[in-house]
């Protein structure tokens, strides 16, 4: 925690001028309107300042003492430091008093009538610094939260389906043993979602990037079938300048691919991204199967829902009707217009 001594000398002048203002109040009230707090004259000005350095040599020892064994909890330590110092503290103002004055000056006298004051600038101190520790300490318990929430975040997203590229790479291979025209453009489509995957660590992307990274995903998929498959994604609205956390939508899309009919003639799965003015909206629908289905799953609907949970609080809504033959996915994320 940063000292601040600058703010607690600046609170401190405001304090003393106050405490001064209302010993002066009695005066006032009796007719007298000399205050005797404003300086009138150069060297009574001078003597103020003088005053003010050695008053806040008070709340700066115990500010100094709570900063140096308070967050310690050397509480012991900080009290008997605390004492010490305010002694020895109080002993050379009293001597510098006397000094200065060049007077006799009894040291019961001089008790009396610092006491009030000298209590005040102590009270001053430890209330300034319980108040920056406070601050410090809510600080970091934010900065924790965040970093909690960042890396939360980072393990959710780290939940890469291994089946499914497992799967990938064992078609890519039989295109590549094949000769097949298609297995550069496979492999370059697998280069760039492990990319998007791995290495886009932005809290936001381009919707464009995420709705690419889809219709790579349903590429690769289609490798798995040795006939044509139903997977369309269609999209209504302008979708540049729209940004989204990185696969968000892709584990709807894993879950289509594991449960869904895509047996020849199966119904596949259908897919809508409606863009409006200050609306996302994704459906999904698919009729469910009996054919290939990958148990490792996705990052899974669990793992969506806690990311919504963090990245969009209060601006999305999660709809999953998963009935016996049709499970659908209505997802709607809110943003400011």
């Amino acid at each position: 925690m940063k000292k601040r001594l600058g703010l607690l000398l600046a609170g401190f002048i405001i304090i003393y001028y106050l405490v001064h203002a209302a010993d002066d109040l009695p005066e006032l009230v009796h007719g007298n309107h000399g205050l005797q707090w404003l300086p009138s004259s150069r060297s009574y000005l001078l003597h103020s300042l003088r005053e003010m350095a050695i008053a806040f040599l008070y709340p700066l020892s115990v500010y100094l003492v709570l900063h140096r064994f308070y967050p310690q909890q050397k509480f012991i330590t900080a009290l008997v430091t605390a004492v010490a110092t305010l002694l020895l503290l109080y002993t050379l103002h009293y001597q510098l008093i006397k000094w200065i004055t060049e007077q006799p000056f009894r040291l019961r006298t001089f008790f009396s009538e610092n006491l009030f004051f000298i209590c005040v600038y102590l009270l001053y101190g430890i209330v300034f610094y319980f108040i920056r520790y406070a601050q410090y300490r809510e600080l970091q318990q934010q900065e924790l939260l965040l970093q909690n929430r960042q890396s939360e975040l980072s393990f959710l997203r780290s939940q890469v389906n291994p089946h499914f590229l497992f799967n990938s790479l064992n078609n890519i291979y039989a295109l590549v043993y094949e000769q097949s025209e298609h297995a550069l453009p496979a492999i370059a489509g697998l280069s760039e979602m492990l990319r998007y995957m791995l290495y886009d660590t932005n809290e936001k992307v381009p919707l464009a990037k995420e709705v690419a990274y889809i219709e790579q995903y349903i590429a690769l998929q289609r490798l798995r079938f040795d006939h044509p498959v139903h997977a369309a994604l269609k999209q209504y609205g302008d979708i540049s300048g729209r940004e989204i956390s990185p696969l968000l939508l892709v584990p709807f899309v894993e879950n289509a691919f594991k449960h869904g009919d895509f047996s020849e003639g199966g119904s596949g799965v259908d897919m809508q991204l409606t863009i409006k003015q200050n609306e996302l909206c994704f459906y999904a629908s698919n009729q469910k199967g009996r054919g290939l289905k990958d148990s490792g799953g996705g990052v899974g609907l669990n793992n969506v829902r806690r990311r919504l949970t963090l990245l969009y609080p209060g601006k999305h809504q999660l709809e999953i009707n998963d009935t016996t033959d049709l499970f659908t996915v209505n997802l709607t994320l809110t943003h400011e217009s």
